[in-house]
């Protein structure tokens, strides 16, 4: 929290009088028109800071904060007109404070989900603007989502904004319905998803995914590996490949049981060579990084699904249905064959542009005008 009220300078984007939340995200690699307005108003602004940082900012910050924050290229903004007392607009802290940081936060998580996002670090800023004079209340940086080894680059476009978006206010929805969340199971494998993207080992990654998928499926007692399996089988791709990708999601469940008992994480994957397991072990965890990403992205999305995984006894009964049928309800939202193994890496971790698959390199062509 900023020590006491720290008085910025008058800013563009802001309305005269008004609560904000601003999340300032540091080198990321974005596609979208400048000064976008998302469908639930929030504002993305690239480039310029959305109001201006003064000496005191440096002297508060520190040199090698204050530099990151200057260096920051998107701002996600929130605001808010109305919603306390009168006279209550300077008090920080309040509903409204807090709800416009949940608001920006959760859209740029949702937006972790559906891709992986590169960047150095993100910071929250909230305040209030009082007659065109902008005061900063609170100043923190995130929790920073990292990648899988191996995982390719990715540009975000508008369209994934506007995704995000819709995401959040899914997930928000839903929230309101389980008051108590520590009962919602999906709600569960949500945050453990979360923790899992925020990991750096990838071991600890792998760990959170895994854990993820089983909020999904519901393992009965003494059968977890096998329905793991079976289950994860029926959304991680085709019928044609089911075999290849039973194999894989048995590989990546005896890892995530072998790490949770602290074993070496390769111990699983001993018919591969001793100098492939780890391009192996990193291939597993980006397969299972995708397949709940996309699972959860399918459940939010769709209202007719979510019912499905509203409280363990719906999601007992879901898995009593045909397989056929569950398949029906998925649809093709991943397949994990088409994620290749990576055996070469460039200076950050992703993969060198040697192991790309063909046409990637267009997916990452800007059109829009972007920072």
């Amino acid at each position: 929290m900023v020590p006491g009220s720290l008085a910025v300078a008058e800013h563009f984007t802001l309305g005269p009088n008004c609560k904000y939340a601003i999340l300032a995200i540091h080198n990321v690699r974005v596609d979208v028109p400048a000064d976008l307005i998302l469908q639930d108003g929030t504002r993305v602004v690239l480039e310029t800071f959305p109001f201006a940082l003064d000496d005191h900012w440096k002297d508060w910050l520190g040199t090698i904060q204050f530099n990151e924050l200057q260096a920051c290229n998107v701002f996600l903004v929130r605001t808010a007109t109305e919603g306390w007392p009168e006279g209550h607009l300077p008090i920080s802290g309040d509903e409204v404070s807090q709800r416009l940081q949940h608001e920006v936060g959760g859209l740029f998580a949702m937006l972790r989900m559906l891709g992986t996002i590169e960047y150095e670090g993100a910071f929250m800023l909230a305040g209030y603007v009082q007659d065109g004079k902008p005061t900063c209340k609170h100043f923190a940086k995130t929790e920073r989502f990292n990648i899988t080894r191996g995982c390719l680059p990715w540009l975000i476009k508008e369209e994934h904004l506007r995704a995000a978006v819709q995401l959040f206010k899914a997930y928000s929805a839903l929230q309101q319905r389980f008051l108590n969340a520590e009962r919602w199971r999906f709600g569960r494998g949500c945050n453990y998803l979360k923790t899992g993207l925020e990991q750096y080992y990838a071991s600890d990654r792998l760990h959170g995914f895994v854990r993820a998928l089983e909020a999904l499926i519901l393992p009965e007692p003494g059968k977890t590996e096998r329905q793991f399996v079976s289950r994860c089988a029926l959304f991680a791709g085709p019928r044609a490949a089911e075999d290849n990708i039973r194999t894989m999601l048995k590989e990546a469940y005896r890892m995530r049981c072998d790490i949770e008992h602290v074993h070496d994480w390769e111990r699983s994957l001993q018919t591969y060579s001793v100098d492939d397991r780890e391009n192996v072990a990193l291939w597993r965890t980006r397969q299972m990084e995708a397949l709940v990403c996309a699972a959860n992205t399918r459940i939010l999305l769709d209202t007719s699904i979510q019912q499905h995984f509203d409280s363990d006894a719906a999601i007992a009964a879901f898995w009593q249905k045909s397989e056929d049928e569950i398949r029906r309800v998925f649809g093709k939202i991943c397949d994990i064959t088409q994620l290749k193994i990576v055996r070469k890496y460039d200076g950050i971790g992703r993969a060198a542009a040697s192991e790309w698959p063909a046409g990637w390199l267009d997916n990452l062509r800007r059109e829009a005008k972007s920072a």
